[in-house]
């Protein structure tokens, strides 16, 4: 999935490229003190915005003082504490030790309204801290010791940020490495449609606390390890013990500064909540703050990105949320970008394997010394100017390797029609008229572990022992090897017997021993089962898609039939000869998404007739 299979990749030198013709500019506030603590970064400071909101930077030299000729800088913009961006000698595949390493300056930014920094925080990502990254852009070109150019990187939140910066008028801005992120923040928190409660209100209340500093730790004075709550919105000695979640600037020795950030986090407006969002049903909904998600995203910024063609290296992977689909999307939806899309199966973080296939490898694909070689070697590339090639490296699960593509789904795949017929089949041939009747079971669940449980490795294990409360499917055994690559699509004449149903749909590869492997899934709430106008779309979802906009809505008659069609998230995986593929249909996946209606739940699914149920593959022979 990554450049470890291109030979090209391992000619670029990951040495900082040398740049000797940009003037210098001004150089950072320099009446700091001394570092307090040798694991600090090299330089503190607040840098004031427009608005006089100030800001927490922290810069990383690579000798620990400014270099001798100009370097670019890489730049990670983070709401959870610049100093934990840093990962020093570590091997979390997050760490900043290899750009610095080759030559670049580091520069970590708590982002307006969290930890160190001032300001208020009535959503995530809003309009000002979007505006910010113009300014905190230009400051870092303008020093003395830059030459200029500036890399956006990062994991997560920090690659939303770095993402979002493509889309900013920002001419040192050269190119940016996201990894893990939320394309469209409505997917990953209302995928179909449906509250991915799991994730939000988790996440939600961790970084509320974080923006006022608390947080709850193991007491080392404490007889028995007991857990002490530090507060440092309240009390002003906690503070220095939530490093690395809070490091204040250089000239506040005494954490005065940093308590008064925290201290006046609400002086102007309050910070954003979970509840905020609770009436949320539509994509163009606004939450109780007055935002909404989806305006938060670079989703919502495509005509700004394909203005700009900043050079991307997009990370994501099959098994993490839907950021694999999300990448795809990215790269469908803007086509003047360069882009080199990056599609792995790993874990969030990037450090683990989790290819259902192969549950026992835990090893990442790229390894961890691979990944950092690529992004250096792409970030190199941009800086002096290349222009990256267009290209999808992608992951296939069960083969453990990587192809590329050109194009989604790539060249040569076909879709393959499979229609649902009696008896739990799946067949080419056009099947007899009936129904299937599937009494929701609510308690059925893909765990605790799945794809959109971010904190850890996803793992699903065999499935055939949660099959049964489900609704399933089967095709004929393949007769050869065949590749899977692109997005399944589920088409279902149902009825339902209340107002609000759900569907979910997994899909499985079924082996000869019969185990029963997770490959991929989708989900939809039946209100937005609209099929949209692609044209009229903010981006490119691919097949099936819909708006989930209010105005689209269209109601359940309970006991009524109608037509739903989903995609399930993009996926490649190797479907060996003599496995068949199993469609699994639920109206519940209790551990991870908020159940919709609370009566009992009957869906009618429909065989045959002009409009058949039916299940199509992207699939080519296997090579």
């Amino acid at each position: 999935m990554s450049a470890k299979n291109d030979p090209r990749e391992n000619e670029v030198s990951t040495a900082a490229p040398e740049n000797d013709e940009l003037e210098t500019s001004p150089a950072a506030p320099s009446n700091v003190s001394t570092l307090i603590r040798p694991d600090w970064s090299d330089v503190s400071y607040y840098l004031s915005m427009r608005d006089g909101v100030r800001l927490a930077i922290s810069i990383y030299f690579p000798d620990r003082i400014p270099p001798a000729k100009p370097a670019p800088v890489v730049l990670v913009q983070t709401r959870y504490g610049r100093a934990g961006a840093r990962h020093q000698d570590s091997d979390n595949p997050r760490t900043l030790d290899p750009w610095l390493r080759a030559g670049y300056v580091a520069a970590t930014v708590d982002v307006r309204g969290t930890t160190a920094s001032f300001g208020a925080r009535d959503c995530e990502l809003g309009p000002d801290e979007q505006a910010d990254m113009d300014e905190i852009i230009e400051h870092l070109a303008g020093l003395p010791w830059s030459n200029g150019k500036i890399i956006a990187t990062g994991n997560s939140y920090t690659a939303n940020t770095a993402d979002l910066a493509t889309t900013r008028p920002a001419p040192a801005l050269v190119g940016a490495i996201p990894r893990a992120t939320d394309f469209d923040s409505w997917e990953l928190f209302w995928p179909g449609g449906i509250p991915n409660d799991s994730m939000f209100r988790e996440w939600a209340a961790s970084v509320h606390d974080m923006d006022f500093g608390r947080s709850t730790v193991v007491s080392d004075s404490a007889p028995n390890g007991e857990e002490k709550v530090l507060d440092g919105h309240s009390r002003i000695d906690d503070i220095a013990a939530l490093f690395p979640l809070i490091q204040p600037v250089d000239e506040d020795a005494e954490y005065t500064l940093v308590h008064k950030a925290l201290r006046t986090r609400e002086a102007d407006r309050r910070h954003w909540k979970a509840d905020d969002y609770n009436n949320i049903l539509f994509r163009d909904d606004k939450a109780a703050n007055g935002h909404s998600f989806f305006d938060a995203c670079a989703a919502a910024h495509i005509d700004e990105m394909r203005r700009e063609g900043k050079p991307v290296q997009y990370w994501a992977s099959w098994m993490d949320a839907n950021t694999g689909d999300e990448a795809i999307n990215r790269f469908r939806s803007a086509p003047e970008v360069p882009s080199v899309t990056i599609i792995t199966a790993n874990d969030h973080g990037g450090g683990v394997r989790a290819d259902p296939f192969i549950p026992d490898s835990r090893d990442p694909l790229p390894a961890l010394d691979e990944q950092h070689t690529m992004r250096l070697a792409f970030a190199n590339d941009v800086v002096n100017g290349g222009v990256p090639r267009r290209l999808i490296k992608y992951y296939v699960l069960g083969a453990g390797s990587f192809r590329e593509a050109a194009i989604w789904p790539p060249q040569g795949v076909e879709y393959a029609h499979f229609n649902l017929d009696r008896a739990g089949t799946l067949t080419r041939s056009v099947p007899g008229d009936g129904k299937d009747t599937y009494d929701v079971d609510f308690t059925a669940t893909t765990g605790k572990h799945n794809r959109w449980y971010q904190f850890s490795r996803a793992r699903y294990g065999d499935r055939r022992g949660h099959d049964p409360k489900l609704l399933t499917y089967d095709t004929p055994s393949f007769i050869e090897d065949m590749e899977l690559a692109g997005w399944p699509v589920v088409v279902l004449q149902m009825s339902a017997a209340t107002s609000d149903p759900a569907v979910f749909a997994y899909l499985e590869d079924v082996a000869p021993d019969g185990t029963v492997t997770y490959i991929t899934e989708g989900q939809l709430r039946a209100i937005h089962r609209k099929i949209a106008d692609q044209d009229a779309l903010p981006y490119d979802p691919g097949p099936a898609p819909h708006s989930f906009k209010r105005a689209d809505a269209l109601p359940v008659v309970p006991g009524e039939k109608f037509s739903l069609a989903l995609k399930l998230y993009s996926v490649a995986a190797l479907i060996k000869k003599d496995h068949r593929i199993r469609l699994a249909i639920g109206g519940a996946d209790i551990d991870t998404f908020c159940r919709l209606s609370h009566a009992p739940e009957r869906f009618e699914v429909y065989r045959g007739g002009s409009e058949m149920s039916r299940l199509n593959l992207p699939l080519r022979p296997w090579r």
